[in-house]
Parts: structure tokens; sequence; C-alpha cells
């Protein structure tokens, strides 16, 4: 990836140059030419109206005066005729006097009135020629021309120097782009490079594997405390799930293992005593009783699986109607223990909760109170409102739990010592994995006015989402 990046800065740089560099040198060799030409032309008017004189007197000794002190100071090639293009002087060294240059296109139209400028190539000088042919006029008659003229090579060594300066800044260029390239490359390939790291490490199963970038693009640092967040839900999940498979063969065992014993008990009492009814009823009822908690604790953990999804979107939900359905759903067997259920709710209470995930805490909780609540007592269901909140609340009027119980009563398959009954210890837990996937808190307290424990769930109010 560091070469593709290093490339495209290369060949977009290459680009650039290529879109500059052209247009100026092919600019700078048109504007040399252009310069060379209104130079020769120049000097061609100014060198004719020094020597028309001469020309018109047939000086020739004037005439070579003035050209070769402009020979000398230029360089250029100097041909002057007369009015029927026969040469008066030639400086070039070996230029003919009296030589005819009547068949030069550039001295016809200098004979004819006009002035001729421009490049066109020499069968003489084996080379380009650069030139500019005017008239010696005198009271509207051409008495002769005048034509300077020098070779390109000199210009187009101008030009191919110019090329080389461009190609050097050229080079110059891309091997400052080629260098910053390689430090973008690898300022943006080095967090590519962790992340890949850190994600080999994770997908070989290395569940601690995080990335340590620190700078880099915003993008690829946000990127990577994204994957590091990622990488701590998973290791909690694994570490829940293995946690959830050695509680679960735990507490499975135990009842599997009593009825293996009962099942054992009953074959030798049949075997032994056929007739003794009583003592087989005793073993069955108990093998019942074995199933029955075997029934609970799997409902229970099945229960404590669909809490922990939290794919469920959050819908809306009244708690404070499911808050008085549960009071009157748990009434009748609340009175058959001589326990009342009261319920204090506004009229509505708008909350954000997964399907199902509110009647399965309220049931958990009345039950768990129930099961503690002295007869004679009542159990308080009480919902509150806040403007981004709803606070669902549960007090029974039972022992409480002291601080060190609290802390690990939402825990899978904790009973609180010296517990009676058939629980699974995973009520509690069940209510927490609920209360977590519907985006909520759980906290539980002591009571303020007396004994009891007082559950407080804290859930989303609709608006907020809103």
């Amino acid at each position: 990836m560091r070469a593709r990046v290093l490339l495209a800065f290369v060949l977009m740089s290459a680009f650039v140059l290529a879109l500059v560099e052209l247009p100026l040198g092919l600019t700078y060799a048109s504007r040399q030419q252009e310069r060379l030409l209104a130079d020769i032309e120049r000097d061609a008017r100014v060198l004719g109206s020094l020597i028309e004189e001469q020309v018109e007197r047939g000086d020739a000794a004037g005439i070579a005066t003035t050209v070769n002190r402009y020979d000398e100071r230029t360089g250029g090639r100097v041909v002057v005729t007369d009015g029927q293009g026969r040469s008066l002087l030639d400086s070039d060294a070996d230029g003919e006097v009296n030589r005819d240059f009547s068949t030069r296109p550039e001295i016809i139209t200098a004979l004819g009135g006009g002035q001729s400028v421009g490049v066109r190539p020499s069968e003489t000088l084996g080379d380009d020629l650069a030139y500019a042919a005017v008239p010696i006029a005198s009271d509207g008659r051409v008495n002769g021309t005048v034509r300077i003229s020098f070779e390109t090579s000199t210009l187009q060594q101008q030009v191919r120097d110019n090329w080389i300066r461009l190609g050097l800044l050229s080079v110059f260029v891309l091997a400052a782009s080629a260098a910053l390239g390689w430090i973008v490359a690898t300022w943006v390939i080095r967090p590519i490079s962790e992340l890949r790291r850190a994600t080999t490490e994770l997908s070989g199963g290395d569940l601690q594997a995080r990335s340590h970038l620190d700078h880099g693009p915003p993008e690829l640092v946000e990127l990577g405390a994204t994957f590091n967040t990622m990488a701590e839900r998973i290791e909690a999940l694994v570490a829940s799930q293995d946690a959830f498979v050695a509680d679960a063969s735990h507490q499975l065992r135990t009842p599997l293992t009593a009825m293996r014993i009962r099942l054992d008990n009953l074959d030798d009492l049949v075997n032994e005593h056929p007739d003794d009814r009583a003592a087989a009823t005793h073993e069955i009822d108990a093998l019942v009783h074995e199933v029955d908690r075997l029934n609970t604790l799997v409902e229970a953990l099945l229960s404590l699986a669909r809490a922990g999804d939290t794919s469920t979107a959050l819908a809306s939900v009244d708690v404070a109607d499911l808050v008085r359905d549960a009071a009157l759903r748990w009434e009748p067997l609340a009175t058959e223990r001589n326990v009342a259920v009261r319920a204090v709710a506004p009229d509505h209470a708008p909350g954000l909760a997964i399907d199902g995930a509110v009647e399965q805490v309220l049931d958990n909780l009345i039950d768990n109170a129930l099961e503690v609540a002295p007869e004679g007592s009542v159990i308080e269901l009480t919902v509150r409102t806040a403007p981004s909140s709803v606070h669902l609340i549960v007090r029974d009027h039972g022992p409480g739990m002291d601080a060190a119980s609290r802390e690990r009563a939402l825990d899978r398959f904790w009973r609180a010592p010296g517990a009676t009954g058939n629980g699974s210890g995973l009520g509690l837990a069940i209510v927490a994995e609920l209360v977590r996937a519907s985006g909520g808190s759980i906290e539980l307290l002591t009571a303020d006015d007396g004994p009891g424990l007082v559950v407080a769930v804290t859930l989303s109010a609709e608006r907020v989402a809103g």
C-alpha cells in the first residue's frame, strides 16, 4: 500500500508538472524566437536608414564602414543590395560583391517595397536562418535592400537550456513529491498496520489484543478506538459466556445427580421391597421434585439467554400501565400469603425498553419480594418520571440485604446465605440483563423507613430518544 500511495503522489506531481512546464517551455521558445525576429527587424530598419544616402550614391566604402561596425557588435550577417537585387556588400567572409540575390524570397519582397521577417531553412548553412529584409527607399523609389540574418543555433541552444532547467526542476519536484509521499504513506500506513496487527491477533484468539493508536489520521485513530471498544465487548461476552457455561454446568449437575440417586434408590426399593408402596411413592415424589427443579433451572437459563440478546430494538412502553397490570396479576397469589401488592404510578409514564422486558422485570422482582415478605406486609410498586428518565421502584418489607450481599445479588446463580426454597439464583441476574439490554440501570438499596430491600430500575424516557 505504501508503494501505491507513493506512486499516486509521483504520478499526480508528474501530471501537474506536465500541465505547467510544457506550456512554459513552448511559450519560452516562441517568445525567444519572436524577440529575436523583432530585434533583427529593428536593426535592419535602423541600418537601412543609416546607409540610405550611401546606397543612393553607390558609396561602397561608406556602406562597409557602417555595416562592419554592426557586424563586429552583433555577429549577424548583413547583405546590402542595389535596386536590382545585386549585392553591394556582404559581411560574410566569403561574401561576393555583385552577387545576385534577386531570387531570394525576402529580397523579392523588400524590392517590392515590403518587408520580410521570419525563419527559413538555409541550404548553404545547413541550418535554420532567422532573417529580416527591409527596403532602402527614397522619394518613393526603392534603391536597394538590407537583409540581416542570424543562425538559429544560439536560439536553439537557449531553448534547450530552458528545457534542461525545466527538466531539472521536474526532477527536484518529483524527488520532493516522492519524499513527501513516503512521509504521508508512512503516516497513513502505520495506523493501518497497527490495526491489521491487532485484528490478526484478535482473529487468532487473543482476546486481549488492542490497537495502540495515539497519532495518525483522525479517522484511523477513531477507528482504532472503535476497534478497542469492540474487542473489549467481545472479550467481556466470551468471558461471560465461559462463566455462564461453567455455572450452568455446575448448577445442572446437582439436580441430575440427585435424580440419578433417586432412580437408583427407587430401583433398589422395587427389587428389595416390591410391596412397600409408601416408600416408592416417597421416592417418586422426590424424583418429581428434582425434575421440577431441573425444569425451573432450565427455564431460568433460557430466560437469561434471551435477556442477554441485545439485537432487539427498543420500543415505547407505558411503565405506569405495566405496573398496574402486574399488581393485578400478582394480587391473588399475594392474597394467599396475606401480603398486599400496591401500585403508585402516574397516568402515563412512557419509557424505552425491549419488548416484554418490563413485564419480566416486574414478575421477577415481585416473585423475589413475595419469597421474603412477612405476612401482613405490603410490596410497593412505584413509578416516577423525570424529564429524561422513568424510575421503577419495587420495595418489600423483608429482612433486606447487607452491603456485601447487594454487591453479589446480581451475579448469576448467587443465592443469599441461608436462603430456602427452590430458587435458581438467576432472578435478579435476568432482571439486570433485561435492564441493561433496554439501555437502563438497576440499583439495590436499603429502605430508609424500616427493614426491606429497594430495587430501583431506571429507563430512558421516550422523548429523549426522539
